[in-house]
């Protein structure tokens, strides 16, 4: 009867355990998120994982802009910690190998959605238009050197 109920057991860990896949993203992943507003994106990758234990999310604004600027995010915040997610605030997407917490970490996936340089005018002018690029070009250059799969949305 016992080896009966240990077989039981192993099978209920194994499902817990079964890889989950959300399009090119797997509950396997190591995955950063960088530039997040409101962490609802970051939210919806861990709920439907059902854990955000293999995700780090980060925004460049500080905890308490973030809070303020976006309806939803001290509450997205909360779950995702409550999910096990590890969350950083400050973090500049053009710099971030060099921060201890990013030399010791290795991500399958890197995802970076609306990537843009804030707004400074027209979002059609050609100064604007460059800054974006260079956000985009100089996110590319860091990100590239130490991990697989860069995603921008």
């Amino acid at each position: 009867m016992a080896m009966e109920e240990a077989r039981k057991e192993l099978c209920v860990d194994q499902k817990r355990e079964e890889e989950k896949w959300v399009t090119h993203y797997s509950s396997k992943h190591q995955i950063l998120l960088v530039g997040e507003g409101d962490f609802s994106f970051s939210l919806s990758l861990a709920s439907s994982f059902g854990s955000a234990s293999n995700i780090c999310a980060t925004s460049l604004d500080s905890e308490d802009d973030v809070i303020n600027n976006y309806k939803n995010a001290k509450s997205n915040l909360e779950n995702l910690k409550k999910l096990g997610a590890s969350i950083l605030h400050g973090i500049d997407a053009t710099k971030m190998k060099n921060l201890d917490d990013f030399k010791k970490r290795k991500f399958d996936r890197i995802i970076f959605n609306f990537p843009h340089s804030g707004f400074h005018g027209n979002e059609g002018d050609y100064r604007v238009i460059q800054n974006h690029r260079t956000l985009a070009r100089k996110f590319f250059s860091n990100a590239s050197r130490h991990y697989k799969k860069i995603h921008i949305l």
